[in-house]
């Protein structure tokens, strides 16, 4: 059906369609000058030193994982409530995903206490994800991942240029961090995605895993910089092009207005809902300046797939982020115990800049509707 609001919609304007324009006319759409022009770009604006872009979010992930060595034996400890790529990425490896509980229902960023304590002699990594744009305490988690020569990995796929309690960017602090580029999130190339570092060793090593392990790029011979190629590493094809880099470069231009925009839109959510007696709000008392507010989500007390059919009816689309990871029937044999069952009721709400006052306003009306009648 068609929803009078969605769930999401991207921001894209006329500096878009000229940007792709113009590498059209270039004659050259496959990885090369622009694709540089978008990694220098986004590593400047987060303040770290390399920046790879790749074909998504997922093999970001993946490379991520691979460069820091994980393989079978290994345990990464990870959020269970996230996208399931996060998971799927470690596994990839051969390495096993150990599931985590998010703090409470008024904060759904990974239990950083929960995580020291299912720590094992297997255990490689910690992979965070700063749910919905929310950032995790990544001050206990370093410490906890110094005290036992853990690896951080950042699942920054909500938060971009969300930031840390003492200023600094997400995606800053750990060891290898990976942005999504999708289509839903807060800036977007269609598909996509970065993976970005500080080190040296790991930068080398996700350089030659986005292009098949290959020592040159095909622009570079191209354009005479190169004849031939050595292939130092099993690599895979995770290459972006000039194409979406284009877009994601004029969209790094905008994101911080975007990221401004939805926190006074979530700001907008929070007055309204906040005496609803029949649901939870996560996140109230975080500081929404520092958050990238990629998500609004509240948590119903009981009834959630009812409230979703009657916003459904009423024109205004939702989700769930997410359906636990543990409750997929290929992770159904690692072991997990859910601390707080109403992370099953969690119903997201639509939430993108074009996103209007008046359209809030009816969402919250609807929502309160349903529970006063």
């Amino acid at each position: 059906m068609a929803y009078k609001i969605p769930l999401a919609e991207p921001s894209l304007g006329q500096e878009e369609l000229q940007a792709v324009q113009s590498v059209v006319q270039r004659n050259w759409l496959t990885m090369g000058p622009v694709t540089n022009e978008f990694e220098k770009m986004f590593a400047e604006k987060i303040g770290v030193k390399y920046a790879f872009s790749v074909s998504n979010c997922t093999a970001a992930l993946h490379m991520a994982c691979l460069s820091i060595g994980l393989g079978p034996g290994d345990e990464v400890l990870c959020p269970v409530l996230s996208f399931v790529a996060t998971a799927n990425a470690i596994e990839y490896t051969g390495a096993q995903a150990v599931f985590v509980n998010p703090k409470s229902v008024s904060d759904l960023t990974l239990d950083p206490e929960e995580i020291e304590k299912k720590i094992t002699p297997n255990t490689k990594a910690i992979m965070v994800m700063h749910y919905g744009g929310y950032s995790v305490e990544m001050g206990k988690i370093l410490s906890i991942a110094n005290k036992y020569d853990l690896h951080i990995i950042e699942d920054c796929a909500h938060s971009i240029l969300g930031k840390n309690s003492d200023g600094s960017y997400l995606g800053t602090k750990g060891n290898i961090a990976c942005f999504s580029f999708y289509g839903n999130k807060n800036m977007t190339t269609g598909e996509g995605g970065m993976v970005v570092t500080n080190s040296d060793d790991y930068a080398d090593t996700l350089k030659l895993l986005r292009s098949h392990g290959m020592t040159t790029l095909s622009f570079d011979r191209f354009k005479g910089h190169a004849s031939e190629y050595e292939v130092r590493l099993l690599g895979y094809n995770y290459r972006l092009d000039d194409l979406r880099a284009s877009i994601g470069i004029e969209q790094l231009k905008k994101v911080e207005g975007f990221n401004q925009r939805r926190q006074e839109l979530v700001t907008r959510y929070f007055d309204q809902l906040i005496n609803n007696s029949n649901i939870f709000i996560p996140f109230l008392e975080r500081i929404l300046s520092e958050s990238a507010c990629h998500l609004m989500v509240i948590i119903p007390k009981e009834n959630p797939d009812g409230l979703r059919e009657y916003l459904s009816s009423n024109g205004i689309q939702t989700s769930r982020h997410y359906k636990l990871i543990s409750d997929f029937s290929y992770y159904k044999n690692h072991k997990f115990k859910l601390n707080e069952p109403l992370l099953n009721n969690i119903v997201t709400l639509p939430l993108y800049p074009t996103l209007r006052d008046e359209e809030v306003d009816y969402i919250c009306s609807m929502i309160n509707k349903f529970y006063d009648s």
